[in-house]
């Protein structure tokens, strides 16, 4: 699990890279920041194929391969400290859940009878959601959290 995430986000770095070399072709593929002033500007990016791999209070980091513009909205290359995972705890009823976790992409750190803690980006934990898995957000910013369990 941990060699998957180590590659995911060896393939952001990577993105990122190419990004600021090719500037003209940021908007069109690789992740992009969009900074955003309501739901509605976010639902259009849904709308519009966009997947938005982290949602900040005024920004979100998409996924534009399948979308050639942001909808006049701004944007610009993303900067690794954009990328802000989640720490979450996940409640798992049996061994199809804990699959599913594992399948997930999260960043597992511990798995404990019914509980499972991990780093989780926004796309992560929407996709575990829609699975009908129960996930709580610990901290939104794992990467700060100093906190006990």
């Amino acid at each position: 699990m941990l060699r998957i995430n180590f590659l995911l986000l060896a393939c952001l770095i990577f993105a990122v890279c190419q990004s600021e070399q090719q500037p003209q072709q940021a908007q069109s593929q690789g992740l992009q920041k969009v900074y955003y002033k309501n739901p509605d500007e976010i639902q259009n990016l849904r709308n519009a194929g966009a997947e938005i791999i982290v949602q900040e209070p005024d920004y979100v980091v998409i996924k534009t391969d399948k979308m050639l513009q942001t909808h006049g909205l701004k944007s610009e290359a993303i900067q690794e400290s954009d990328l802000v995972q989640r720490l979450v705890k996940i409640h798992v009823k049996d061994s199809t859940d804990r699959q599913i976790v594992v399948n997930s992409g999260v960043d597992l750190w511990e798995m404990k009878e019914d509980i499972a803690i991990a780093r989780a980006y926004d796309i992560y934990i929407a996709k575990l959601r829609e699975a009908g898995l129960i996930v709580e957000i610990i901290a939104d910013d794992a990467s700060k959290w100093e906190g006990k369990q």
